[in-house]
């Protein structure tokens, strides 16, 4: 049940994110906001439902440590009713904020270590830092907090406790929700979201402004970009909300912005902010002085909901039980004998594997350029730069990003114990790629930063997150959205297992299918399509995978489609 609406909150929150990132932050306007002005006093928290309970007169030390744990679940005005199980010592410096870990609830043990010291017991499966990064844990080992003691005025109370809150996870999902901050690929074209988890209570704002403003996650840096310049900061720690907009003054180094400059800073603040409930529109100031900047613009990289496959009547969109080819594109791919393909958003360029190789398929030309002829060559994958990446599967650091011209450019992996590769594909945005691989005879999906340079050459890639895979032999790895990616293994009895993971958030395993052999994502977990070996395409319906078309040979990916 927990997992369940932890999903739930999760696809809520996510919905609101990525609606702003597909839209150009259309959702939240971005100029006429007011001027800033004084915080409007409020007694309500927003959109927390769980109240706490104080302690209890002649309560015992378990009792007084159950219930700070259980009053922990509460960001009410700065965790003041957990503050009041502690001594007066620790109740100014204990940190709630510091991080959050997410047990199972009827696994707690609480014993007494000596007279004044008592211990829980607990098996996390999840937590989230400081800096509001979740990470989930497969191997879910028990852990200990130890706390300390003290009466008060004849009272127990705690006078050593460890930063950070406790919470089950139907709490969890109640009291945090997911905020994707959002941060530009190199080019300054897409924003790409960066997902992080604040509780929510009036200063969620201000923790996603200071979020922003400190920079993307470890694993994002050199990928992504952010418009403000160096060491802009808040003027003072705190983003009050007018009458619905979010008034965010900063300081003097903002001064350095220039107009479009400003256009990009409210872009990624409008996006990061539209998860917040009460926030409809936000106001940029510098040192004081609102500033009035038009709506940048930002495209949404969405691909066609129909699937992209090669048939026996030809390469193209399936559609109503025709397909619809693609000019200057379809033709080369069929004369190829493809066995795999991804096409980029124009539907001007392609790359397409063959027996003999991988090749690069321009819609200016009559036949397709071939790029790499190394033997062992998995599916390629396509960059919205035009870069077409490629590697053999028992040589999974020999990763090529090759031009269409055929010129190659070596890119220093990050999976130095991969004995294989099964699966690579590079986000629409550019900025991340997906990679599954197996190590010590187990697959592994990563996901890792794509560092370019100055002509947006991939040069290498940072160190990876290590995301949810099914058990079995690795076969397909695809992203469904902006956020999301999927996984296909398959058992030695041909059962294929889907899992879906949410890149900072969580992983969901889907109802297994016979026979799979690929995934493609569309642009919702709704349009993600399964190929059998038999050539059936199948999607997912409530709990079962159903047949939608077949005579399919593979299904190609798309990186977007033609504006």
């Amino acid at each position: 049940m927990t997992r369940r609406r932890l999903r739930s909150t999760l696809a809520t929150g996510l919905a609101l994110a990525l609606a702003v990132l597909v839209t150009g932050c259309a959702g939240i306007p971005q100029s006429g906001a007011p001027q800033i002005g004084q915080v409007v006093p409020t007694d309500e928290d927003p959109e927390i439902e769980f109240l706490a309970q104080g302690p209890e007169k002649d309560a015992t030390q378990e009792q007084i440590l159950r219930g700070f744990i259980d009053a922990a679940s509460s960001p009410r005005d700065d965790y003041a009713t957990a503050r009041e199980y502690l001594s007066p010592s620790i109740q100014s410096t204990w940190n709630p904020d510091a991080s959050a870990l997410i047990d199972e609830a009827n696994q707690r043990a609480f014993t007494s270590v000596d007279a004044l010291t008592m211990q829980v017991s607990l098996v996390p499966v999840a937590s989230v830092d400081g800096s509001g990064e979740y990470v989930e844990f497969s191997d879910l080992q028990p852990t200990t907090r130890v706390f300390a003691l003290v009466q008060v005025d004849g009272q127990w109370r705690i006078n050593s406790a460890p930063d950070g809150v406790v919470l089950d996870e139907q709490k969890f999902s109640e009291v945090f929700n997911p905020y994707a901050l959002s941060f530009f690929d190199p080019s300054w074209t897409h924003l790409v979201p960066d997902l992080r988890w604040f509780p929510s209570r009036a200063s969620t704002g201000t923790q996603i402004v200071n979020a922003l403003l400190d920079g993307p996650s470890e694993w994002l840096v050199g990928a992504v970009t952010s418009a403000f310049p160096e060491g802009t900061q808040l003027t003072r720690n705190a983003v009050p909300i007018v009458s619905d907009v979010a008034q965010v003054d900063l300081n003097s180094e903002a001064f350095e912005a220039d107009d479009l400059t400003l256009q990009r800073m409210q872009a990624q603040l409008s996006a990061s902010l539209s998860g917040v409930s009460t926030i409809n529109s936000v106001s940029i100031a510098v040192s004081g002085n609102v500033q009035d900047i038009p709506v940048l613009a930002i495209p949404g990289p969405r691909v066609d909901p129909r699937p992209l496959a090669m048939t026996e009547d030809g390469f193209g969109f399936l559609s109503g039980g025709a397909v619809e080819r693609l000019p200057g594109i379809s033709p080369q791919i069929e004369a190829l004998s493809a066995t795999a393909a991804v096409v980029n958003p124009s539907h001007s360029l392609a790359a397409v594997r063959t027996p003999d190789g991988v090749y690069a398929v321009r819609q200016s030309q009559t036949s397709g350029l071939r790029v790499d002829g190394r033997a062992g060559l998995i599916a390629p994958s396509l960059d919205r730069f035009g870069f077409i990446w490629s590697v053999p599967e028992g040589e999974p650091g020999s990763l090529l990003a090759i031009r269409a011209d055929g010129s190659q450019s070596p890119v220093m992996s990050s999976w130095p114990d991969a004995s294989s590769i099964q699966s690579i594909q590079v986000s629409r945005d550019g900025t991340r790629l997906l990679a599954l691989v197996r190590t010590a005879g187990e697959p592994r999906l990563l996901v890792a930063g794509i560092a370019r340079a100055a002509d947006n050459t991939p040069v290498s890639l940072g160190d990876p997150l290590v995301l949810a895979v099914g058990d079995g032999a690795g076969l397909s790895a695809t992203w469904i959205d902006e956020i999301t990616v999927a996984s296909l293994t398959s058992s030695s009895d041909g059962r294929g297992e889907v899992v879906t993971q949410v890149i900072g958030g969580e992983s969901t395993r889907l109802a297994t299918l016979d026979d799979a052999v690929q995934i493609v994502g569309g642009n919702t977990t709704k349009q993600l399509r399964a190929l059998s070996s038999a050539g059936d395409v199948r999607v997912l319906r409530t709990s079962l995978w159903q047949t939608t078309a077949s005579g399919v040979a593979f299904l190609a990916t798309q990186l977007g489609s033609p504006s």
